[in-house]
């Protein structure tokens, strides 16, 4: 019997990387339910949307998310889900309640199980230590006082909360970043590990994968060729780095994973790829692949295909935003976007660019609205995602 044609809900519409895929099936013709907790999410509104939604938000109501998920499911005849960000692993700890509402629907992502393995940094750590896989040499640390002494271990030292994302929660006393942040204020706890290593030079490279029970179908690696306030990549460019596959093919193998995969690596002088952390979803390489590479291998995978080096995309507004903040970089940042395409402004679909602007001001009120603490120093990268991260902290749904 041929399978029904694919019918997509996409959750967590609002990162560059959903914008592009949710483009992408458009482009390819296929039917997108677009969702998020805010209606200004940049995805919703492009044309690769037939249909948006709003849901609760999965941090703060995950047995709500889960449920209008469900509901929605039903609504528009889905049969695939297919998230974007980490209201993955809410929808992992649904995942019986999702199936056994929809019992025929393609779950593109792991099981909960499988998800945990990877996103605690030590765990993450201690897998690839067992694959043979290179890995900066960890310290954890689960007190203050541990924390502080393992920061004596190394003259030059890098440290990230265990269940950091996005580029925060990160302390270091070299290279770009130092400075930024007080040691006094890391209280790491057995909940809430900090991993401590050492400060390694070289390369930050990134790699995506669709991936198929175990087999990686297409894959992308990438540098980010400019960054905003240090962290996010905004300008991203395809390498050649078979190491990364290898490691991509690898863990993907070990695990068993279905579902998109990412990997954060430090490329040394010496061509050695250090794995530094997984993201059990989409990046930004998914922006460097072409529509119909994305959608052979979502719905009819066959051979591996390796995204090709030279492929640049960029997120255009943060490039003129770093240039309005560091006029001093502006020849450095236009020769870091030379060549690239913009990821939110696509052919005849400009709405997802004017959204972007809509959107921020929208994130800002809600967290005002959410009582959090603005004093806490959180940047432009964290505000778009406080509702949608995992911290780790058992789900009850």
């Amino acid at each position: 019997m041929k399978p029904a044609e694919p019918r997509i809900l996409a959750t967590t519409s609002r990162m560059p990387f959903a914008v592009d895929e949710i483009r992408k099936f458009g482009q390819a013709g296929r039917h997108v339910l677009a969702t998020d907790s805010f209606r200004a999410s940049p995805g919703m509104h492009g044309r690769g949307a037939a249909r948006h939604e709003v849901t609760p938000p999965p941090t703060q109501e995950p047995a709500a998310f889960v449920d209008t998920v469900i509901e929605l499911m039903s609504e528009d005849a889905t049969n695939w889900l297919v998230p974007m960000f980490e209201e993955v692993f809410y929808l992992a700890a649904g995942r019986d309640k999702i199936a056994a509402a929809h019992p025929n629907a393609e779950l593109f992502f792991p099981d909960l199980e499988t998800l945990l393995k990877v996103h605690d940094k030590v765990s993450f750590t201690e897998l690839c230590k067992q694959l043979g896989l290179p890995v900066a040499e960890p310290i954890t640390a689960t007190t203050h006082e541990e924390f502080i002494e393992a920061t004596k271990q190394w003259d030059h030292w890098f440290a990230r909360a265990a269940y950091g994302r996005g580029g925060m929660d990160i302390i270091t006393n070299t290279g770009p970043l130092a400075g930024e942040g007080d040691v006094n204020d890391i209280a790491p706890t057995v909940d809430d590990p900090w991993m401590v290593q050492e400060y390694l030079e070289g390369v930050d490279r990134c790699s995506w994968s669709v991936v198929h029970h175990g087999e990686v179908v297409l894959h992308s690696t990438y540098e980010h060729a400019l960054t905003i306030d240090g962290r996010g990549g905004i300008v991203y460019e395809s390498i050649d780095a078979p190491e990364a596959l290898a490691a991509a093919q690898k863990i993907a193998k070990e695990l068993n994973w279905h579902g998109q995969l990412s990997f954060d690596y430090m490329k040394t002088d010496d061509g050695t790829h250090y794995m530094v952390e997984c993201n059990p979803r989409p990046t930004a390489g998914c922006t460097i692949a072409t529509a119909e590479e994305f959608d052979t291998a979502m719905f009819d995978p066959g051979e591996l295909v390796v995204v090709p080096a030279g492929r640049k995309k960029a997120v255009e507004s943060a490039v003129v935003r770093d240039i309005f903040l560091h006029p001093s970089k502006l020849k450095e940042d236009l020769h870091a976007a030379k060549g690239s395409s913009d990821v939110y402004a696509g052919k005849h679909d400009l709405l997802p660019l004017l959204y972007q602007a809509l959107s921020l001001q929208h994130i800002y009120s809600y967290r005002k609205s959410l009582g959090m603490d603005k004093d806490k120093g959180e940047t432009l990268v964290a505000t778009q995602f406080f509702d949608v991260l995992y911290d780790g902290t058992p789900i009850s749904l």
